[in-house]
């Protein structure tokens, strides 16, 4: 198909080729860096989910050791 374009373009000058030359090459290059981009991105958010499961263990472990704090300093378990 792209071929085809480019005869036709031929026939119109040299301008024309290199018009069509371009588009075509600034969207295949386009769909390139779209595709490693959506690549980095699923990437990111799947290190993202990690760190955050990380942070919400530590976060339950956390409120569990606040919890036994409060608990010993208002005199409800025997220490």
């Amino acid at each position: 198909m792209e071929l085809n374009i480019i005869q036709y373009f031929l026939t119109q000058g040299p301008f024309a080729v290199l018009f069509v030359w371009l588009l075509i090459y600034v969207m295949k290059n386009g769909k390139e860096r779209e595709d490693k981009l959506i690549k980095s991105h699923k990437e990111r958010e799947g290190q993202l989910i990690t760190t955050l499961e990380k942070f919400s263990e530590k976060y339950d472990v956390i409120i569990d050791e606040l919890r036994q704090v409060k608990n010993r300093l208002s005199g409800k378990e025997g220490a």
